[in-house]
């Protein structure tokens, strides 16, 4: 049982006995209650407190990135959907969805998934870490502890060697909170995302984009052995993801996801010719998916060329550009693709 359940629980008898006891009294009872209860929280030294695996609570954990515009906007933005294990052997990872991003504003969100950080390519963020289980021994007698946090991040295709100090809390017996106690700094030419500084950065007029982000989180593990519901909660939020993004969508919202994704620059044909190079499938399907969401729309393939070559034979190349994106997507598709 959770502390929070426990004061809901203790609440509920405050109720119950509030026709027959003072306030003080009724008072007194939820205390020592919640009192009692927590004493069989506090871990027995007996035990090994780490000698099990945890799981990450994703409904109680949190990771935000802070980003700068024009060197005075602030905007945050949260990962929803986060997932985690640390093994009995101190062997953690975190997986982090790109494509589950939240600022409040779509068309934010649409960029920073589609052209910062190219999540048809680069779906996930992955933290690992090896923790020294005898520099955390401490939790056994204190609930709190500072930790220096040694991880290696991947990101973008990337892998990356950080350290932060975090603060350690053990939250009841079978759950530890881990959270940073300052900011991360993630700059952006470290993981080769400065093109996609730039493509955020045109896409919104010009504006001038910091080349670096913060990153700060609040990660909540429980002890996989005492609760073993976590993986049927785990289960269910990416069901409930996978729902999400599978939704249909309105026509504005459609609109704003072909005009991102117009700015990828990321379909390729070979040259002089209308074979689309391998490279363009991750992008292609995630137009088919969106596609799949926009069933109001009415989807309109053009093929273009560049100005190399006479007029007659780049006409002649940019139909058939257009049949052969026609034959992709409607091979996704139920409904005819013009």
């Amino acid at each position: 049982m959770t502390m929070l359940d426990q004061m809901q629980r203790a609440g509920s008898i405050c109720r119950t006995v509030w026709g027959t006891l003072t306030f003080r009294q009724a008072l007194a009872v939820s205390v020592l209650f919640v009192q009692t209860a927590s004493a069989q929280e506090v871990p027995d030294a007996s035990v090994n407190f780490f000698d099990q695996a945890w799981r990450l609570n994703a409904s109680a954990s949190h990771l935000y990135m802070q980003s700068v515009k024009q060197n005075k906007l602030f905007e945050t933005h949260e990962f929803v959907a986060l997932e985690g294990t640390i093994g009995k052997n101190g062997k953690a990872r975190i997986n982090i969805d790109l494509g589950s991003l939240e600022t409040g504003v779509d068309v934010r969100d649409v960029r920073m998934r589609f052209l910062f950080f190219e999540t048809f390519k680069f779906p996930k963020a992955e933290i690992t870490a090896t923790l020294d289980r005898t520099a955390l021994q401490d939790l056994l007698k204190a609930t709190r502890l500072k930790y220096p946090l040694k991880f290696k991040l991947s990101l973008h295709g990337i892998e990356k060697e950080l350290e932060a100090l975090v603060v350690v809390t053990r939250v009841i017996n079978n759950a530890v909170s881990v959270a940073t106690i300052k900011p991360i700094i993630i700059t952006a030419s470290d993981f080769g995302l400065t093109a996609g500084i730039a493509r955020l950065a045109e896409a919104a007029r010009g504006i001038k984009i910091a080349p670096a982000a913060s990153i700060s989180f609040d990660l909540v593990f429980e002890g996989s052995n005492i609760n073993p519901d976590l993986e049927a909660v785990a289960s269910a939020l990416a069901k409930r993801r996978e729902q999400q993004e599978t939704a249909g969508i309105t026509v504005d919202a459609c609109r704003t996801r072909f005009d991102v994704i117009s700015k990828t620059r990321a379909i390729y044909f070979a040259v002089a010719s209308a074979r689309l190079d391998a490279k363009s499938t991750p992008l292609l399907s995630s137009v088919a998916r969106i596609m799949k969401r926009c069933t109001s729309v009415r989807a309109e393939i053009a093929g273009h060329t560049d100005s190399d070559g006479g007029d007659k034979y780049n006409l002649l190349l940019s139909k058939n550009e257009r049949k052969r994106l026609q034959v992709i997507f409607s091979k996704t598709e139920s409904r005819k693709i013009d």
